[in-house]
């Protein structure tokens, strides 16, 4: 049976790549800082830390497949996309790890923005290592829409960017995606695959839908973005609409709670 570690396992990415693995007959491990809570999610829970490289040897050893989806939003976490690849990568190579798939987003090499940049250098490290390298970049989440709609909505607005248009995506599709790049025998793609999910919507129909699904009564109003990460959105930067790969709609994905 082949050995997996995921990395970042208990996020909302990681977890739907472990439960996608699994469900393919890898024996899967999964690598955080932190023991889980719940007894159930501790099973195959291997603990280590990506910037001190502290138990990644351990964790590695007997994996044949890397699947990364570590994050770092915050400033203070942000080197674990530099420092914490870097340890891993090493680790990886020593241990004879046979591929690596690392989790980007799409357009993420585009934007002079502090947390893509440190992203697009995971990614430089990954492709310069010795491992067989399979980058998967997807488009934003479902959820990353409701984290904007639901606290809006709360004082009885919900805020739709101007002229910027969203591909979002099911974690369980992206999860999917991650597993297809791990198991796939064919030759390794010449850049980072891409995919995102089944509809390009204006965020003012993104928020028509959260409104009808959820019942909120707020009012939609329309919210300039300026800045150059507002151009990037408005000019389809974080878009991939050949590469409609998810299954699950926002209305659908919102639905099913």
């Amino acid at each position: 049976m082949t050995t997996a570690l995921v990395v970042g396992g208990t996020g909302t990415a990681g977890s739907a790549a472990a439960r996608a693995l699994r469900s393919r007959g890898y024996l899967v491990r999964v690598l955080s800082r932190h023991a889980p809570t719940d007894p159930a999610a501790a099973v195959g829970h291997v603990r280590g830390d990506l910037r001190t490289g502290e138990g990644l040897p351990e964790a590695l050893a007997g994996v044949e497949v890397l699947v990364s989806a570590a994050d770092g939003r915050s400033r203070k976490a942000r080197p674990v996309f530099t420092d914490g690849a870097r340890n891993l990568v090493r680790a990886a190579e020593a241990a004879g790890v046979r591929r690596a798939v690392l989790l980007s987003i799409v357009g993420v090499d585009r934007p002079a923005f502090a947390y893509y940049q440190a992203l697009t250098e995971q990614e430089r490290i990954y492709s310069a290592s010795a491992l067989d390298v399979r980058v998967v970049r997807s488009t934003q989440f479902h959820s990353f829409l409701s984290m904007i709609f639901r606290p809006a909505a709360r004082g009885g607005l919900v805020p739709a960017f101007t002229d910027v248009s969203f591909q979002p995506i099911a974690p369980a599709d992206v999860g999917r995606a991650l597993a297809d790049a791990a198991l796939s025998e064919a030759p390794g793609p010449d850049g980072p695959i891409e995919v995102g999910g089944p509809e390009v919507l204006t965020m003012r129909e993104l928020a028509a839908t959260w409104k009808r699904v959820t019942g909120s009564r707020a009012r939609v109003v329309d919210v300039p973005l300026p800045g150059e990460f507002g151009r990037f959105l408005r000019e389809g930067g974080n878009l991939t609409p050949e590469n409609r790969y998810g299954r699950t709609t926002f209305a659908q994905w919102l639905a099913a709670g």
